[in-house]
């Protein structure tokens, strides 16, 4: 055992004299004298020129080490960046010593310190990492050369980045890109082996860590071959994401092909990494795949929940035009608009008191010209605190700064509504266009919306055609051209709720908060409105207990009021009631002045006369768009409150005539609306006519 132990000794003694005597002949090589052969080899294999402005030296020991300092590397010709390719500070190589011994210089691993990379793309297919040599390869082989007894081997299994600066221009849509890498570690068995690595980075003032599989350094720098393979997964704080796809660089630009998946427990990591502040919202959720290369990309098969909020469908994007444009098809089951747009509901802000209706700002109509979209979208529900939408679909189309809908269709609380919208922002003043029809609209409901709460029990049904110039609510409302009008049956006044509403108003108008007055029979209006003055042409509510008549305009760009309302009563109890009152003054302090000298404006069989009238044209522009059997028309007006209270109580049933009687021959005379005809659908039609004589 002693002699064994003396021969291994032996041996020992005799390897470590050996590495001793080749440290000391390495030590005394100056590698400086390598310099010039070194930037003329990198030249010759990229057509770049590399300048070693530093020493190169090697630290002797039994891990020697190469040390490199202040490097650059040029850009491509065509390159924006004037500053280099790559500057580096400084590069740390730990060369194996045995290979060394034989005169071949083999890399454990490369450290490169304070390193500052500029990468960036031409848009045409150009890449500045890509470097034209007159022998292109697929992949690119490694070469050993000689220099006297030593041979350079490019082969690196091991490279570790530290204090990186990383900048990408695409040039294909001029977006940039800068992030700072802290470490970055890869490793691979060989130039064709995939890359393993380790990333720690800061972007836009957020931590990220990688573990990436990535392909081989090869791919990286080649011309051409497959695309390059990508699997990343990112951590950041609050967030998580795998990316797993390719990249590559047809002649388009740089293209990408991967499923993404994102996981936030908040948005305030994605907002910093967005640069855009998002709402606060919770547990965000995005799967997803991105296909496309240079200005063009696409998000197919998306899937994202915002809290409880859900989105499907696909999004295009197209950046190579003039303005950017986007194409999707969204859809979601629900969507919590309250929480969406951070709206608490359940904590109003206190209210201020309000010097105008409408405002003077400038509405962001400039937005408009940011980008061309083409959108569908369509939801089962929406909820919008107190609102609940149903059936929601829209379809938007905005060119050229022109933004349609055409149609919006939703369902509001059982009431229907069809809308088309217009916006035009590409003039220099703005212009404005809407027409929409609501069916069975709860007026409660809006006033509850309105902060007023459930004064009123009433359903609606009317239309609205409208058009506005104007780069402001004031502006367009001072301009405001068209018509709406609306017709609600059987509805309920809340005694209390309407007396805290209209407050000193309650007390001149007792008859709106009474017991006997109360109930709706029904309500009418149609109001004209040129240059912003809207005139009440036709403005009527009747009640159990009395009859009211609105005469006058309103002046929405002044925000002015010029109301008269006429009340006749039905019964005793009110006829001290029928006074006229007029309602003036502006939007947010109206006054009311009160005459008890001046006459009652006619009687309620003359009040009710032209209406009863009207009441047919109306009736037909509402019910000529809901998709319904005539039957269900006829049986509809038959039984109309309107229709009965503002004809006088007059029957609609259909007179049988005696037998053996023939009919009188067909006479022209001038159709008299007040008359019931038996067919209420024909009573609609002379409604109508008698209209076009009365208005």
């Amino acid at each position: 055992m002693k002699t064994w132990i003396k021969v291994i000794g032996g041996i020992g003694v005799l390897l470590i004299a050996t590495l001793v005597s080749g440290i000391v002949v390495l030590k005394s090589m100056d590698f400086n004298r390598f310099k010039d052969e070194v930037q003329t080899l990198l030249q010759d294999a990229t057509g770049r020129e590399l300048i070693i402005a530093g020493d190169l030296d090697l630290a002797t020991s039994l891990t020697p080490t190469l040390t490199v300092t202040n490097v650059t590397f040029a850009n491509a010709d065509w390159a924006t960046a004037k500053a280099p390719m790559v500057a580096l500070k400084r590069l740390d190589a730990q060369i194996a010593l045995r290979p060394l011994l034989s005169g071949v210089l083999d890399v454990e691993y490369i450290v490169l310190d304070g390193l500052d990379v500029v990468l960036e793309s031409d848009g045409k297919g150009r890449a500045n990492w890509e470097f034209e040599t007159t022998n292109k390869t697929e992949t690119v082989e490694p070469q050993i050369i000689s220099i006297d007894t030593l041979a350079l081997d490019p082969q690196v299994r091991d490279v570790r980045l530290r204090n990186v600066h990383v900048t990408y221009r695409d040039g294909a849509t001029g977006a940039q890109i800068e992030t700072d890498l802290q470490r970055v570690d890869f490793t691979a068995d060989s130039m064709d082996s995939p890359l393993i690595g380790v990333i720690e980075a800061t972007y836009n003032a957020v931590d990220i860590e990688a573990h990436a599989k990535l392909g081989s350094f090869g791919q990286l720098i080649g011309t051409q071959g497959p695309a390059f393979p990508v699997n990343l997964k990112i951590a950041a704080p609050g967030l998580s994401a795998d990316i797993i796809g390719s990249v590559e660089q047809p002649s388009a630009g740089m293209a990408v092909n991967a499923r993404v998946s994102l996981s936030a427990q908040d948005t305030t990591t994605l907002s910093k990494l967005a640069a855009v502040e998002l709402p606060p919202w919770n547990a965000v959720t995005l799967r997803t795949n991105i296909s496309g290369g240079g200005t063009s990309y696409s998000f197919k098969g998306l899937d994202a929940k915002i809290g409880n909020s859900d989105f499907q469908g696909n999004v295009d994007i197209e950046l190579g035009g003039q303005r950017p444009r986007v194409v999707a098809k969204l859809s979601s089951n629900i969507l919590y608009a309250n929480e969406i747009a951070n709206f608490d509901s359940a904590s109003p802000q206190p209210k201020q008191k309000r010097q105008s209706f409408f405002t003077k700002e400038p509405l962001p109509f400039e937005q408009l010209k940011m980008l061309d979209a083409d959108v569908r979208y369509t939801a089962k529900r929406i909820t919008a605190e107190p609102i609940r939408l149903t059936d929601v679909k829209a379809d938007m189309t905005l060119k050229d700064a022109k933004l349609s809908v055409n149609p919006l269709r939703l369902t509001m609380d059982g009431g229907r509504i069809i809308a088309r919208a217009m916006v035009d922002g590409s003039g220099k003043t703005p212009q404005q266009s809407i027409r929409a029809s609501v069916r069975g609209l709860d007026v409660g409901m809006l006033t509850t919306l309105a902060g007023f709460g459930k004064m009123v029990t009433i359903k609606l049904d009317g239309e609205a055609n409208l058009k506005g110039t104007g780069d402001s609510t004031q502006k367009i409302m001072g301009g405001l051209n068209g018509s709406t009008n609306f017709i609600g049956r059987n509805g309920q006044i809340h005694n209390e709720l309407f007396k805290d509403l209209t407050e000193g108003v309650g007390g001149i108008l007792p008859w709106a908060s009474n017991k006997d007055a109360n109930v709706i029979t029904c309500v009418m209006a149609k109001l004209p409105i040129t240059n912003g003055d809207a005139v009440a042409e036709t403005a009527i509510l009747d009640t159990s207990g009395v009859l009211v008549n609105v005469t006058g305009n309103v002046d929405l760009g002044g925000e002015r009021l010029h109301l008269t309302v006429h009340t006749d009563a039905k019964t005793a109890s009110l006829a001290s009631f029928a006074v006229p009152v007029r309602i003036k003054g502006s939007f947010v302090a109206p006054r009311v002045d009160v005459d008890p000298g001046e006459a009652v404006v006619g009687t309620v069989e003359n009040i009710v006369k032209a209406p009863a009238e009207l009441i047919g044209s109306l009736l037909g522009d509402t019910i000529s768009l809901i998709e319904s059997k005539k039957e269900k028309q006829q049986a509809a007006l038959k039984d109309d409150p309107c229709i009965q209270v503002l004809s006088g109580g007059k029957s609609t049933k259909t007179k049988t005539k005696p037998k053996n009687q023939t009919a009188p021959p067909p006479q022209k005379k001038p159709v008299d609306a007040s008359k019931s005809t038996g067919d209420p659908v024909k009573d609609v039609k002379n409604f109508g006519k008698a209209l076009q004589n009365i208005f």
